[in-house]
């Protein structure tokens, strides 16, 4: 049955209206009585089933004006909210029921608050996606009630069914939207949980009527935050009206009488209150200069403001002061005013020539020079009695260390001292500080201003670029500071300067130390070594010897490239501390530990007294570095090898004595001593070799070289199977000089090309000449490794057998295994080239050097030539014997032929016989001749 009635309540306090359907008079009159209207009617009009519709719309009509009537609407909105979801469960026999709100943009609809019937719980916060539910949103937006008796189906529900219908059990749903403005802000959703519900007309009018009261609701709650707002206005007003440090003045417009002043104004022109109110300003006579006034009426009539003009006031005492005005119209009880604040400009005019001179007396200072100036421009402007910049300890950030300080008698000593208990301590940790009175007493863990008599201190921190905090800027005064404003606002002010500058100066420190300084182990590097050496060598004429130690680390990059870079970093900074601990090698040397890069440090000495005590130090810090290193869980050793230079012995300057440090490293290494001094007579690189190397080029070709040749013997036959050609240099001044003084200088540099290919030449043209009497007859000849480098090498050896018509055969080239090292692919490549023409290849000494036995199945070779400090001593020596018997066995293995050097006795001959060793050579068999010696000699043997 449907209502016959509405009964309209316009809220004249939420100025809303609520929407009450009745069907008789009687029934309003039991809407009025709740206790009434809650009690069954079993009869009305046609039926029992008009009876259900009339007895529902008294419960709705019952809980509508409760509602009204209960006051539940003033309260809270989150109480609002928790009442009508409660309530209209009841009425409607509901399981749930919930009110949505709408997010910015209607993206969104977050839960105000759901009320489950069931439990009696109230929940919020649940969020819905307009993204994920689009139909149900857009239905929101276009229908003030959705009655949806089967949610499952009906299109615009349907959505949830998922995710929110089927979990919960709901099966209708009766939605009115929350309309206001024109458009929907949200929902109020009544659900009906395991029972299907067709909505009647009634109850879908409720579920707007309830829709209505959570709209009354918000805008109610709007009208208190605004009015809260209102209220909190005017008190800041009031609060910043009575506290402004600024006067403040209301004048009425109309006549310029003054109605209200501030206590700033009170204090700053020494008029009360009572003296100014009701009175003009020109009554007060306050403006110095009556144009100005005009002028400050004027725009305060045109254009309703005036903003920062100056003028000249004149105080209640007769002085006159400088203000800048601010004026703003405002309507007050209904009448035009002004309200003015006026700001004092004569401090702020001193305080801003105080800025410039210190600015100026500092403004290109930079440095040290600066902050000097800084604390002497500081103290003089506010007559301070101390002033200084502290900055932090590098190594202990606990301290402060001045960098600059002025007392009144001038310069002061710069000291460190304790954050602890000081006002340094809140200054760094609070900003800037002011203690005008008393600070010895709040901070007496300070002693030295209790001592020192300090009364007002003010400080500014002092922080770099990115906030970190490097010191302080601070003055102490011997009497309580009356106005501290002036000296906080100077150091606020130079502070920034003062953290630039420090931080600066941290940069320069910075850089200056990467400069001298090995970044992964804090030694010096070889630029502060350098410098070093020099002050030394300027310092040391005259005094006790001084020693350098070049130390270089044996296999380190096996090490390295086995375990990892950082294991190996790790290893180095360990060697560098065992270098500099007093417990190792520190507790001897004074001098300077550097890294010079990669796997080399050098140990300088001033003063040690001798080369005795440098080999000391030199054993201590061997022994430092081979014992075992403990690194993520490896126990590591490394072996070292030292060269020591003495000065003035060995060098007088920087570059002689790390050369001479450098050589002697290497000595070491290769003798494997572990240390060794430098000695002149192994120094390939003297001065007098280097001037040897610079002569050796005009010597070839002005025919100072000649070449000498020891016999190769076939020992299983007994007769010259060739000859090895031997380069001698007849000097001019030096006589004849053997290879070994200049062929490593000659290797050196590219003098050894020209030098290899006359030997080559010569050697050749001699074989052509023996050719008659000896047609089988072998010529050996030395190819460099820096040749063997070279792509043009093969037809270079081309040429010079064509030019003397030999066969490629007769000629044998020996190469070193140091030359196969070099470049092995190079080396396989070139040798190949030269090997495919014919010519014989063979390895010298060989067993002295490093080589891979996976170069012999690799390079194309014809024999092998065992090493003389092997065959020498083969007879007495079982470890030689043995060795040359392997090689012998290995040799004949790969097909190659052996010759053995330095046969100097019959029974080392035979026995090499025995072993079936191919070809010798030795001072028993013939020693090096000049060629006419050598064509006697094989003339001799032939007969």
């Amino acid at each position: 049955m449907k209502p016959r009635h509405q009964l309209i309540l316009f809220c004249r306090g939420f100025n809303r209206t609520v929407v009450i359907p009745y069907t008789t008079m009687n029934d309003l009159h039991l809407v009025s009585s709740p206790a009434s209207a809650s009690s069954r009617i079993t009869s009305i009009g046609d039926g029992a089933r008009h009876a259900d519709i009339a007895h529902r719309v008294r419960l709705q009509q019952a809980a509508l004006l409760e509602i009204m009537k209960g006051g539940v609407m003033t309260e809270p909105l989150s109480t609002v909210f928790s009442h009508l979801t409660r309530t209209a469960a009841r009425t409607l026999g509901v399981d749930r029921v919930s009110i949505w709100r709408f997010t910015a943009g209607a993206t969104a609809m977050v839960l105000a608050d759901l009320y489950d019937r069931s439990t009696g719980v109230h929940s919020s916060c649940l969020q819905l996606e307009a993204s994920r539910y689009p139909d149900y949103f857009e239905a929101l937006k276009c229908n003030r009630v959705i009655a949806a008796t089967d949610v499952g189906l009906d299109p615009r529900t349907r959505e949830f069914k998922d995710d929110y219908l089927a979990p919960l059990r709901i099966l209708s749903m009766l939605d009115a939207a929350i309309w206001y403005g024109g458009e929907s802000h949200g929902v109020v959703c009544i659900e009906s949980v395991d029972e299907r519900r067709e909505w009647m007309p009634d109850e879908q009018q409720f579920a707007g009527s309830i829709a209505d009261l959570v709209v009354m609701a918000i805008e109610n709650e709007d009208r208190r935050a605004a009015q809260s707002e209102l209220t909190a206005s005017e008190e800041r007003f009031s609060r910043i009206f009575r506290l402004n440090p600024d006067w403040m003045v209301i004048t009425r417009l109309a006549d310029g009488i003054v109605l209200d002043v501030n206590g700033s104004f009170e204090r700053q022109s020494g008029y009360l209150a009572s003296e100014a109110v009701g009175r003009t300003t020109r009554d007060l006579g306050l403006w110095a200069i009556p144009a100005q006034r005009d002028d400050w009426l004027a725009h305060s009539h045109s254009d309703g403001q005036v903003r920062c003009m100056g003028a000249d006031l004149r105080m209640k005492s007769g002085d006159i002061r400088t203000f800048q005005i601010s004026t703003e119209s405002i309507i007050i009880d209904g009448e035009a005013c002004l309200i003015s604040i006026s700001r004092d400009l004569s401090e702020s005019k001193r305080q801003e020539r105080l800025v410039f001179d210190i600015a100026q007396g500092v403004a290109a200072a930079t440095g040290e020079f600066f902050f000097r100036s800084l604390v002497e421009r500081l103290l003089q402007a506010l007559d301070a009695d101390t002033a200084f910049v502290g900055e932090l300890a590098k190594d202990d950030t606990s301290r402060i260390q001045t960098i600059a300080v002025q007392n009144r008698a001038g310069v002061g000593n710069n000291f460190s001292y304790s954050l602890e208990g000081s006002p340094c301590s809140n200054i760094l940790d609070l900003g800037v500080c002011a203690y005008p009175r008393g600070v010895a007493e709040l901070f007496p863990l300070d002693t030295a201003l209790s001592e020192k008599g300090i009364q007002g201190y003010v400080g500014a921190p002092l922080a770099d670029s990115k906030g970190h905090s490097l010191g302080l800027l601070a003055v102490l005064f011997k009497r309580p500071i009356e106005q501290s404003e002036i000296a906080v606002q100077l150091l606020r002010i130079f502070a920034a300067r003062a953290s630039a500058e420090l931080e600066r100066r941290r940069q320069l420190d910075e850089l200056e130390y990467r400069a001298s300084h090995d970044q992964l182990t804090g030694l010096k590097n070889r630029a502060a070594l350098e410098r070093d050496l020099a002050a030394m060598i300027d310092a040391g004429t005259g005094g006790p010897q001084s020693a350098l130690l070049m130390v270089d680390l044996d296999r380190f990059k096996e090490l390295n490239d086995t375990l990892g870079h950082a294991v190996g970093d790790t290893l180095l900074q360990k060697i560098a501390l065992r270098l500099t601990s007093e417990n190792d090698v520190g507790s001897l040397c004074k001098g300077t530990v550097a890294r010079l890069g990669g796997d080399e440090f050098a140990i300088l000495l001033p003063g040690i007294g001798g080369s005795e005590a440098a080999e000391r130090i030199a054993s201590r810090t061997l022994a430092a570095i081979t014992a075992p290193f403990d690194i993520e869980g490896y126990r590591l050793e490394v072996g070292a090898s030292i060269g020591i230079a003495m000065h003035p012995q060995h060098g007088g300057n920087v570059s002689d004595l790390l050369r001479c440090a450098d050589i002697a490293m290497y000595v070491a290494k290769r003798q494997g001593t572990g240390y060794a001094q430098y000695q002149m007579s192994g120094d390939p690189y003297s001065p007098k070799r280097l001037a040897l190397l610079s002569q050796l080029r005009s010597a070839i070709a002005g025919g100072q070289l000649e070449l000498h040749y020891q016999p190769r013997i076939n020992l299983a036959r007994g007769k010259p199977s060739g000859f090895e050609a031997l380069v001698r240099w007849q000097h001019p001044q030096l006589g004849l000089l053997p290879p070994a003084q200049f062929i490593p200088l000659a290797e050196l540099s590219d003098v050894i090309r020209p030098l290899t290919l006359w030997v080559l030449d010569e050697a050749l043209a001699q074989l052509a000449a023996w050719t008659a009497g000896s047609p089988s007859l072998q010529m050996a000849v030395n190819l460099s490794a820096r040749h063997l480098m070279d792509d043009a090498c093969p037809d270079q050896v081309r040429h010079l057998l064509d030019k003397h018509a030999i066969d490629p055969a007769r000629l044998e080239l020996e190469i070193t295994e140091s030359a196969i090292i070099a470049d092995p692919e190079r080396a396989t490549h070139t040798l190949k080239r030269i090997h495919d023409m014919g010519v014989h290849i063979s390895i010298d000494d060989f067993g002295t050097g490093f080589s891979s036995l996976s170069h012999l199945k690799r390079l194309p070779l014809n024999a092998l030539k065992i090493d003389i400090s092997f065959v020498t001593h083969m007879l007495q020596n079982d470890k030689d014997a043995a060795i040359v018997t392997s090689i012998i066995a290995l040799a004949h293995s790969l097909g190659l032929s052996v010759v053995a050097e330095g046969i100097e006795d019959e029974a080392t001959r035979q026995r090499l016989e025995e072993l079936c060793c191919n070809e010798g050579q030795g001072y028993l068999l013939g020693r090096p001749m000049a060629k006419e010696a050598a064509s006697a000699w094989l003339e001799a043997t032939a007969a």
